[in-house]
C-alpha cells in the first residue's frame, strides 16, 4: 500500500494514476484507496460523492495544470510564434514527452463523459479560441485560425494516442517537432 496521503494535491495526483491507467469505468474504489494509501472509508471522507466527485476534482486539477503549464503561455507580450512554441513545450512537458497521459482525454471517454463531457467541451472550446486568437495575431485570418487551432489539437492528441498504440513515445516527440516547424513557417 502507498504511504498515507499528506495533502489534497498529493491525493489527487495519486488518484490520477489510477484513472489514467484504467479509465473512469475501470478505476475501482479498491484501486483508488490503495493508490492513496487510505481505506475506502477514508477515501469517502475526502470525497463523499465517491468516484464521481474524485473525477470532478481530478478534472479541475488537470485543467489547472494544462492552463498553467501550456495554455497560459499563449498570452503575454511575446511574439505569437514565441508564445506558440512555449505552448508546445508546455504541452509536451504535461504529457511527459509522449510517455504520459492527458487526464482530460481519459475523462472525455467512457463513463465519465456523461458527467464531465460538457465541462470538458467548454474548456477545450475556450482553449481553441485562445489558440485561434494567437494564430490571428500572427497574421492568420479568423476562420482559418480557428480551423488551424483545431488541427493543432488534433495533431497533439492524435500523435499522443498513436504513440501509445505503437508503444513509441518518440512518435509524439517527432510530431511536436513537425508541428513546431509548421508554426514557425507560418502554419
Amino acid at each position: 500500500m502507498a504511504e498515507p496521503t499528506a495533502n489534497r494535491t498529493q491525493l489527487i495526483e495519486q488518484l490520477s494514476v489510477v484513472f489514467e491507467r484504467n479509465g473512469y469505468a475501470g478505476a475501482t474504489l479498491s484501486q483508488l484507496a490503495t493508490a492513496a494509501g487510505l481505506s475506502k472509508s477514508s477515501l469517502y471522507h475526502h470525497f463523499p460523492g465517491g468516484k464521481r466527485e474524485m473525477a470532478q476534482a481530478l478534472l479541475r486539477h488537470a485543467i489547472a495544470e494544462l492552463e498553467i503549464g501550456a495554455f497560459s503561455r499563449l498570452q503575454g507580450p511575446e511574439r505569437p510564434a514565441v508564445r506558440l512554441a512555449a505552448f508546445l513545450e508546455g504541452f509536451s512537458t504535461y504529457v511527459d514527452g509522449g510517455q504520459g497521459h492527458c487526464l482530460l482525454a481519459v475523462l472525455a471517454q467512457g463513463g465519465a463523459r456523461t458527467t464531465l463531457g460538457e465541462q470538458i467541451a467548454a474548456q477545450v472550446d475556450d482553449w481553441l479560441n485562445l489558440l485561434a486568437k494567437t494564430l490571428e495575431e500572427s497574421g492568420v485570418k479568423s476562420k482559418r485560425a480557428r480551423r488551424l487551432a483545431g488541427d493543432l489539437l488534433d495533431q497533439l492528441y492524435g500523435s499522443l494516442t498513436v504513440g501509445k498504440m505503437l508503444n513509441d513515445p518518440d512518435h509524439f516527440k517527432r510530431a511536436i517537432k513537425r508541428v513546431a516547424k509548421r508554426l514557425r513557417e507560418g502554419a
